[in-house]
């Protein structure tokens, strides 16, 4: 198993531990920026986040302990195995010759856009196999209270845009398109894929009526835009 924090692109450190014989995942979440709140307030709306999706029937591995320890919070899991980038050699492997298995993401992603709940759709954080999936990122905490606290504290008024832009990719209207912008994260010839997925999603019912070049232009854009965030050192959390 490789090491786990290498698919994080905050300030968190995902390590596998062993509690009382039990393999476990300690994700270490430290702050990027000065938000305007206490360790423990975020932690709350860590936990106000992750109840949500579990409330909407999203699965996800148990908490075996959390605390705010320093100037972090630490979270020990339960461990659901490789995620969806280790597991399979290459985007191309997993799209095309496990289908049943991106269906089984693209319904998870269903759950929470019933329930109005933003996800980030990445397939590094789905862990497990064909025989059941479990979602693991619940951080930054994508609900209004923590969302509107980053706007506040953003250094600028191009800050502000990107941050709105990418917290909306998270939302029901933009899932499908970022759902398939991320693999260009994994892969950049990945937009072969495209019509894959785009097939796929039309036949878990997330879009209709999309034609290929107008999928393909969302899904690069979105990505293009994460991108730029991360190019200018713009953090979510």
């Amino acid at each position: 198993m490789s090491n786990p924090s290498r698919f994080s692109v905050n300030n968190t450190d995902i390590n596998r531990v062993t509690l009382d014989g039990q393999i476990c995942i300690e994700k270490t979440i430290r702050c990027n920026v000065r938000l305007p709140f206490s360790l423990e307030k975020l932690k709350g709306y860590l936990e106000d986040y992750r109840g949500m999706l579990i409330d909407a029937g999203v699965r996800m591995p148990d908490v075996v302990d959390s605390r705010v320890v320093g100037d972090r919070v630490k979270y020990v899991c339960e461990d659901g195995g490789d995620n969806l980038v280790e597991r399979y050699t290459s985007p191309g492997e997993l799209v095309r010759d496990y289908p049943q298995v991106v269906l089984q993401v693209i319904d998870i992603l269903r759950l929470a856009i019933d329930a109005g709940i933003s996800i980030d759709p990445h397939i590094k954080n789905f862990v497990g196999d064909a025989g059941g999936l479990l979602y693991v990122d619940f951080s930054p905490p994508l609900i209004d209270g923590f969302v509107n606290a980053r706007y506040s504290v953003a250094r600028d008024d191009r800050e502000r845009r990107i941050l709105q832009a990418n917290f909306s990719y998270f939302t029901a209207p933009y899932l499908p398109f970022h759902f398939a912008g991320d693999f260009l994260n994994i892969d950049d010839t990945a937009d072969e894929l495209f019509p894959d997925l785009r097939e796929l999603l039309i036949t878990a019912g997330l879009i209709e009526d999309v034609t290929m070049s107008s999928f393909a232009e969302q899904a690069k854009a979105i990505r293009a835009l994460e991108d730029e965030r991360l190019s200018r050192d713009i953090f979510m959390m």
